[in-house]
């Protein structure tokens, strides 16, 4: 066991799961700024942050984790406009992501990885319930990430990837002939490919099996809050590639039919 393992492993467990949170929190920060700046093609890594509506850049006071939000009772401190729910909501899912996947799969590398993937998810599922797009730039940062993951295992990655991405490319090209219409969008297709890394071949079953259930199930939510017969499928694609990850870190899926890290 390297020097960080064997610290981790004497590391109290609540303080493990603390950390966890605090990082969590933190990280859910940056992907608020990410669900926000993605989609609008505003820079990523440069300028501060600021209030969307009045365009004051915020003090360092005003960025702390949920923290701030309920400070302000949800509103800008200069103009008294509302801040939207969805930063205090993304910061406390991906503390809550942190704290699951330090609890599935232990102190450890598989836990970080595990917890980046949930973020990244989150991130897409916020952007496509809002804007109905999957951005690129987080499909691609989660490719590699499970790419590097993934190694030395790289043919199996490659072929997952394929494979997936010219079953959802087939199932695009299908609907279009049958119904006229798109049944799953480019950005689905792209989320299929990386979805293939993370799972490889023998992941792929499972992970269009919970998709399929995931999708009819947010369907009809969707449907029944008066969303209209299209629905973005991103959310279905992110909770089923989430759940596949974790339940391999549980060993409830055997080795050989699922296969992600080492």
């Amino acid at each position: 066991m390297s020097d960080a393992g064997t610290m981790l492993a004497h590391t109290p467990i609540a303080l493990l799961y603390g950390l966890a949170v605090v990082v969590g929190l933190c990280l859910g920060s940056f992907a608020g700024l990410l669900a926000y700046r993605l989609p609008r093609g505003l820079p990523v890594v440069s300028g501060r942050s600021v209030c969307p509506a009045c365009g004051r850049m915020l003090q360092i006071s005003e960025l702390a984790p949920v923290l701030s939000y309920l400070w302000q009772r949800g509103r800008c401190a200069q103009c008294g406009s509302s801040i939207s729910w969805r930063y205090p909501a993304l910061e406390l899912a991906s503390a809550a992501v942190c704290v699951f996947a330090l609890w599935v799969a232990g102190a450890g590398a598989d836990a970080i990885m595990l917890a980046l993937l949930g973020i990244g998810l989150l991130i897409i599922v916020f952007v496509d319930l809002e804007f109905q797009i999957i951005p690129d730039a987080v499909v691609v940062g989660l490719a590699l990430l499970g790419a590097g993951y993934r190694f030395p295992e790289w043919s199996d990655a490659v072929l997952g990837a394929i494979i997936a991405g010219a079953l959802a490319w087939l199932l695009r090209l299908w609907f279009l002939w049958l119904r006229n219409r798109e049944a799953l969008g480019l950005g689905d297709v792209k989320f299929f490919a990386m979805a293939g890394i993370w799972c490889g071949i023998g992941g792929l079953a499972p992970f269009m099996l919970l998709a399929g259930v995931f999708g009819i199930l947010f369907a009809l939510g969707w449907r029944a809050r008066g969303g209209g017969a299209e629905f973005p499928f991103g959310p279905a694609l992110a909770m089923s590639l989430f759940a596949v990850a974790a339940l391999a870190q549980t060993g409830w899926l055997i080795d050989g039919w699922v296969r992600i890290g080492h």
